[in-house]
């Protein structure tokens, strides 16, 4: 039988399992023709997390690897703004590259 564990024994009431990506919006311009774009953080399993934090108030956290790099760091603002805890975000050493690690 699956004994849930009452809010008082818990740090969190979700923790997401999964990539952080980043979107790049063009606002109202095409792709090919933009020289700017909006950043969003997202990830299927990090909207879920960050939606619950932002809807309902929940204690959300995500587990996942970033790349220790300005993009890497982005990403990590942009989970910060999104008031969804990262303690628990491995960083991962940038090769330059992305052949070891890369942002989505």
């Amino acid at each position: 039988m699956l004994k849930i564990k009452s809010k008082d024994e818990c740090k969190w009431d979700i923790v997401s399992l999964g990539e952080v990506m980043l979107r790049l919006d063009p606002g109202d311009k095409r792709i090919h023709t933009t020289r700017t774009f909006e950043v969003w953080e997202g990830g299927g399993e990090y909207n879920v997390a960050r939606g619950l934090k932002r809807c309902f108030g929940l204690d959300a956290a995500v587990v996942t690897a970033l790349a220790d790099n300005p993009v890497g760091r982005l990403a990590q603002d942009l989970i910060y703004q999104g008031g969804v805890d990262q303690s628990h975000v491995k960083w991962v050493k940038y090769d330059g590259v992305g052949r070891t690690s890369a942002t989505g």
